[in-house]
């Protein structure tokens, strides 16, 4: 079984629609996937046409303290379809931040209880949706994670999100001895822009294997798959969302994670990367020039976001994994 967290502490880069859409992929593969959603909005359990405020358990009953009765992640499983169920959310479990607070093993609560389903589901993933907040849940699910994909959205607050996350697998790390293995996901690519494709560039030749082959391209589809409750596969086979994330399936399918994390220093990694953001958030914007036959975004292009993957980029290992094996 293999336990995936699709986390970033910015909101907005396409956490949850990965999580939905991955998990449906290697459904769709024939893997058997839980997907468990541990964000107390809610957005993967309304993603699959599940509501929450109709739900009488969630994975709050699982997490929380409060409960006299045990209650497992089995308890509260909805099936999707063949090969997909769900552990579903709800607003309420934004109370166990508080409730944790004291008790003792707080940070093992989602791990324990994956520990006890494995005994009784066979499943060959386990894809968890985190909060994009810092916190006893983000703990709770990297620790319970043998992976994580971090959406990037190509943007420096994402990178800002990145280095927040490096911090929290660091001290757990530290803490409790846990290596969580990482690796990036570029979302909401648009190959329209020249600005666009010049980054992508720039990650691929700087970070090589540290960032998924996979780009997820922005797709109105995935956009509108939200409001149907439905994974893009299911609301769209032929979308390029759908082809994206197929794409991503494979990908993780067909790679091996076993010894390939090195033990750095990703404290001091995460550091650099604030400090860099900072200095290039208050530093003069370029506006990069569009061609002939290139129609500009309805918002003005501005950043040097560019400049700052050249920057972070010059010790590439020291924030992701290497998998050069893969």
């Amino acid at each position: 079984m293999r336990i995936i967290a699709s986390a970033n502490q910015k909101g907005g880069c396409g956490k949850t629609t990965t999580a939905i859409n991955l998990s449906s992929s290697l459904s769709l593969k024939g893997k058997r996937v839980l997907l468990i959603d541990f964000d107390p909005q809610a957005h993967a359990t309304l993603g699959l046409n599940v509501n929450p405020s109709d739900l009488e358990k969630s994975i709050y009953d699982v997490i929380t303290p409060k409960k006299n009765d045990f209650l497992g992640i089995e308890d509260i499983l909805i099936p999707i379809r063949d090969n997909l169920d769900l552990a579903p959310s709800s607003l309420i479990l934004t109370a166990v931040e508080q409730e944790l607070s004291g008790v003792e093993g707080r940070e093992d609560r989602l791990l324990e209880a994956i520990q006890i389903l494995k005994e009784q589901y066979d499943y060959d993933y386990v894809i968890i949706d985190c909060p994009p907040s810092i916190g006893h849940l983000c703990f709770n699910a990297l620790r319970a994670s043998d992976e994580v994909i971090i959406p990037i959205d190509m943007s420096l607050f994402s990178l800002r999100g990145v280095a927040k996350l490096i911090e929290i697998i660091t001290l757990i790390k530290d803490k409790v001895g846990h290596d969580v293995k990482s690796r990036a996901l570029i979302t909401m690519y648009d190959r329209r822009t020249r600005y666009a494709r010049v980054v992508l560039d720039k990650v691929r030749a700087e970070f090589g294997s540290n960032v998924f082959k996979t780009v997820i391209r922005y797709n109105i589809r995935l956009r509108e798959t939200a409001d149907c409750g439905l994974p893009v596969g299911d609301y769209d086979k032929h979308s390029i969302g759908h082809a994206d994330y197929e794409s991503l399936a494979e990908e993780i399918i067909n790679s091996e994670t076993d010894g390939m994390y090195h033990n750095l220093n990703t404290l001091n990694v995460a550091q650099d990367i604030l400090q860099k953001t900072e200095e290039y958030m208050k530093s003069p914007k370029i506006e990069p020039p569009f061609s002939e036959n290139e129609e500009p975004s309805s918002y003005p292009i501005q950043s040097n976001y560019s400049d700052m993957v050249e920057v972070i980029a010059a010790r590439p290992d020291d924030y992701f994994y290497d998998d050069e094996n893969i």
